[in-house]
């Protein structure tokens, strides 16, 4: 394995692990603070460092900003859709249930790369994708079953887990496209991060803003740097390797929010609520991840 794909993989993994925590974070954070003023600060936050990171390496390179590429202004507006969707399907549902359901996204960014990038997937690979369809499907009967008297606001959070896996399979597809095309990723992310905090300033709440105690604020700064860490790697990762190998690593993040939610259930925090899952349900979330990662398993 040459060094660059190794720096692919850790990039991917680094993504994994965030995104493991990310939907907790969120959860938490939702409850103080609105949807569109958390985005709106992650975005804000995640475009300032990385500008001065990238800034005073080369400060030509901000010249991004003056002209986007087309394409990113669109895979801009995708991820910010992205951002809004999730964290508002968080408000109808859990973590786990989420991040098991958002697992659509990398099977989407698979179906892209055969579509759009000319990979292709073998016999084992669609007996995957078929294991996942069951996966989910089984997930989504028992959460039926554990959340009685909240089925129609669990459905309405799937429809737009939905719009958010779609909207992230599309970003994913232009971000790798304009990495084929020179355009190094950092510099895309720039311009990712700008146009939906220019587009939600106006907005956001900066009263809540200032009422934050520190702990809120420790909170916020973690979801600010999920957002330039894991987004900074999921570039530095498509550059690098076929898409349908980086959403098999990133599928493994529904692993750590299971793991994770599971230790706050024994601990028995008042924070969050713990997840309703039956045996059905761990029993397809384990399909979804196994179906998913031999869907993109590389031949």
């Amino acid at each position: 394995m040459n060094a660059d794909r190794r720096f692919g993989l850790a990039m991917a993994a680094t993504t994994a692990l965030l995104w493991g925590f990310l939907a907790i974070a969120l959860k938490v954070a939702v409850q103080r603070v609105d949807v569109v003023t958390i985005v709106w600060f992650r975005f804000t936050a995640a475009f300032v460092v990385l500008a001065v990171l990238v800034g005073s390496r080369d400060a030509q390179r901000l010249g991004i900003l003056r002209r986007p590429p087309p394409l990113s202004l669109v895979a801009a507006v995708l991820l910010l859709a992205n951002y809004l969707c999730f964290l508002a399907a968080l408000d109808h549902t859990t973590p786990s249930n989420a991040q098991i359901l958002i697992q659509l996204a990398p099977l989407l960014l698979a179906a892209s790369g055969v579509m759009f990038f000319g990979e292709t997937l073998n016999r084992a690979q669609l007996l995957g994708v078929g294991v996942a369809t069951v996966g989910f499907a089984l997930f989504y009967r028992d959460q039926l079953a554990q959340l009685v008297g909240a089925s129609d606001r669990y459905v309405t959070g799937n429809l737009i887990l939905l719009a958010a896996a779609v909207s992230w399979a599309l970003y994913a597809v232009l971000q790798k496209l304009l990495s084929q095309r020179g355009h190094a990723p950092q510099d895309l992310n720039l311009v990712l991060y700008a146009l939906p905090a220019v587009a939600l300033a106006p907005f956001a709440d900066f009263g809540v803003l200032a009422e934050l105690t520190s702990g809120w604020w420790l909170l916020m700064f973690f979801l600010a740097f999920n957002t330039l860490v894991a987004y900074g790697a999921l570039g530095e990762a498509l550059k690098r390797l076929p898409a349908h190998e980086v959403s098999l690593v990133i599928t493994c993040n529904p692993l750590i929010t299971l793991a994770a939610m599971a230790v706050l259930a024994s601990l028995s925090v008042t924070w969050i609520e713990p997840d309703r899952i039956g045996t059905l349900g761990w029993v397809a979330a384990g399909l979804v991840i196994l179906g998913v990662g031999r869907a993109l398993q590389k031949r």
